[in-house]
């Protein structure tokens, strides 16, 4: 028998209701890495969103979290986290803690928490990343309050970079910090879209490929 593959409209609809269901839209959608789909199978989405979003956790979309932000769509998350090809024992930053949920996913893939720095400009939601990264036990991921363009950044270089936001370019701090064959994923604005663009560093220097478009708030 022929396996049918969803179609989107069909994928899109469905309401998932738990770890499972959103696993599963994640690999119709083309997610196929064991470890990230293992991670999002491990770490609960619900204990990110606020409870008023709770019922709708499980579902590949993005849900709002307060200070105008949104938990990003999970699908988005699993493409860039792929786009990076992380893997175990990769020393990892993150520019946009939000939620905390893709710090989270990050440690799980990098199997510990200890190789996780994650960034957050707004105070408030460095306040509400920090409560949910504690309330599911990540309480040894690094957590930096300020601008990623102006702060010190410890445990550079950088195996892999994370940017969840996007700009007109990559800011420099963030190419100096990434190390020998290190990748780093961001949205990059082109006119009225962003391109989700990788930079790979190689021993001939920056190689830079882009990618699918995807919408994602601004950098600040």
């Amino acid at each position: 028998m022929t396996r049918k593959t969803p179609t989107e409209r069909q994928t899109r609809d469905r309401r998932c209701r738990d770890a499972s269901c959103l696993v599963r839209t994640l690999r119709e959608k083309g997610i196929s890495r064991g470890v990230i789909l293992d991670a999002f199978r491990f770490i609960p989405r619900d204990r990110f969103v606020p409870d008023e979003e709770k019922p709708y956790a499980w579902e590949d979309r993005p849900l709002p979290i307060g200070e105008g932000q949104t938990i990003s769509q999970p699908y988005t998350v699993a493409y860039m986290l792929d786009l990076a090809a992380v893997r175990p024992g990769d020393q990892v930053l993150e520019i946009g803690t939000g939620s905390g949920y893709a710090a989270a996913l990050l440690a799980y893939i990098a199997g510990s928490q200890d190789l996780v720095t994650t960034v957050e400009v707004n105070p408030e939601l460095y306040a509400y990343g920090g409560k949910r990264l504690e309330e599911v036990g990540m309480t040894k991921v690094r957590r930096i309050l300020g601008n990623c363009r102006e702060i010190t950044l410890p445990d550079a270089p950088f195996d892999v970079i994370i940017v969840s936001a996007q700009a007109s370019e990559v800011p420099q701090p963030l190419v100096d910090a990434l190390g020998r064959g290190g990748r780093l994923v961001m949205p990059v604005e082109t006119g009225s879209y962003s391109v989700m663009t990788r930079l790979l560093r190689t021993p001939d220097g920056i190689k830079t490929t882009r990618h699918d478009t995807f919408q994602f708030v601004p950098l600040v």
